[in-house]
């Protein structure tokens, strides 16, 4: 496929360039960037289109957008116990897999071409995903609450379901091991993990100092904050993305930026929860994520985005704290640095994973600076979404499953989950 003349191709190579009114050859990969290029088959007009790396969602749990609006004044303890935990209870392998494919559409059609989820039941969030064409890492959110007779049993479960997606040969699914946090799991469970994590070469993903009160606990029982409670443990050896990060001290700051792991900042949820503001400007190695549409409400990246900046800003009292440039790049080349895959940005050989956005937006107007619009004033509302040079939306319309009944579906489930 030939994207014929774009506008503006937004690459976030390491010169961050912008280029102007050059063609992309694509098939699963990026073939040739450059002017006068041929090709036979699909030639796609782009005069009128701004081309970006495909966003990454480096903090999710899919399946939970059957939650939206359940529980919107609430502290997370208050939230899981009262209004979440209970709901999650109902759910089945029918509810997640419909879900699953709510959350893809709301991903796709805000321009995300990559998500990494903690959840249940994920081999049903690895249909949905196939059946929608994006990319994902999925792993099983693990709990043992300190019951030693349910730790290897929290271990078998995840490794079967690595198998299972390992089973499905589709590159664009891939596993990854998910505790939930160091408050649910014990360290027994944390060490099988890290163990399963180096048998199979898979990332990490765990939530990390999200609440006061974790780290309180933690140095209650265990003597030590979360995070050098997992460094002793040995985990920073692993690849590691740690979600949320906002209860971190200097030295457990300058231990993550040491050991290149990747923080995914949640600023959105963190926000409406009153759980914090992650101190992102001090970490080195920074992706985002929207948490869940249960405590979000939407998983629009874009959105995070310039909530992300602005944040900062008050955290540190300086309109300087964190500019659109560098929380663009945690949604596109940070967030594939840290899961570990070719794309994130638009080179040739990588991933032909690409977003196309109509240049006469009215939120894109007028143009002084590309990524400040993108970042403090588009809603979200691509045109187009290419993964592995297939179009899984094209003119604003999913084209691998019929959206209107999934809607329908995830509507008639609320009788079950309210």
């Amino acid at each position: 496929m030939l994207l014929k003349n774009c506008r503006f191709i937004v690459t976030q190579n390491e010169k961050r360039e912008i280029l102007e009114n050059k063609d992309i050859l694509i098939g699963e990969r990026i073939e040739k960037i450059g002017n006068n290029l041929s090709k036979k088959d699909e030639v796609i007009d782009c005069r009128n289109k701004i081309v970006i790396p495909g966003l990454i969602n480096c903090h999710t749990h899919a399946p939970m957008n059957l939650f939206r609006g359940v529980s919107d004044n609430k502290n997370l303890q208050k939230w899981l116990n009262e209004d979440i935990w209970p709901r999650e209870a109902k759910l089945n392998e029918e509810m997640v897999y419909y879900g699953s494919l709510l959350a893809i559409a709301e991903m796709l059609l805000t321009g995300t071409t990559c998500f990494n989820d903690m959840y249940f039941y994920i081999t049903d969030i690895a249909k949905a995903a196939e059946k929608s064409g994006i990319r994902c890492f999925l792993g099983s959110a693990l709990f043992d609450f300190f019951d030693s007779e349910k730790t290897f049993e929290e271990i078998k479960k995840s490794e079967k379901e690595i198998n299972r997606i390992l089973e499905m040969k589709n590159d664009r699914i891939k596993p990854s091991v998910t505790p939930h946090s160091v408050e649910t799991c014990s360290d027994d469970l944390l060490i099988e993990c890290k163990n399963l994590a180096e048998k199979y070469d898979l990332p990490i993903h765990i939530h990390l100092s999200e609440t006061e009160k974790e780290v309180k606990e933690c140095l209650k029982k265990r003597g030590k904050t979360p995070l050098i409670f997992l460094e002793n443990l040995n985990f920073l050896k692993n690849k590691f993305i740690f979600a949320h990060g906002i209860h971190l001290n200097k030295k457990e700051i300058e231990l993550i930026n040491k050991n290149k792991c990747f923080v995914a900042y949640n600023p959105c949820s963190n926000a409406k929860l009153a759980s914090g503001i992650c101190p992102a400007k001090e970490l080195k190695y920074l992706c985002i994520g929207t948490d869940s549409v249960a405590s979000n409400n939407n998983l629009n990246l874009f959105e995070e985005m310039k909530f992300g900046v602005l944040l900062q800003r008050l955290k540190y009292k300086d309109s300087g704290a964190m500019d659109a440039n560098r929380i663009f790049d945690s949604a596109t080349i940070n967030g594939a640095k840290s899961l570990g895959i070719e794309t994130g940005s638009i080179e040739i050989g990588k991933k032909a994973d690409l977003v196309l956005i109509d240049k006469n937006n009215i939120f894109l107007n007028p143009n002084y600076n590309i990524i400040s619009n993108l970042v403090y004033s588009f809603n979200g509302n691509v045109s187009d979404v290419i993964i592995d040079g297939k179009f899984v939306v094209r003119e604003k319309k999913i084209l691998n499953f019929k959206l209107d009944e999934i809607i329908e579906k995830v509507n008639d489930f609320k009788f079950v989950l309210s």
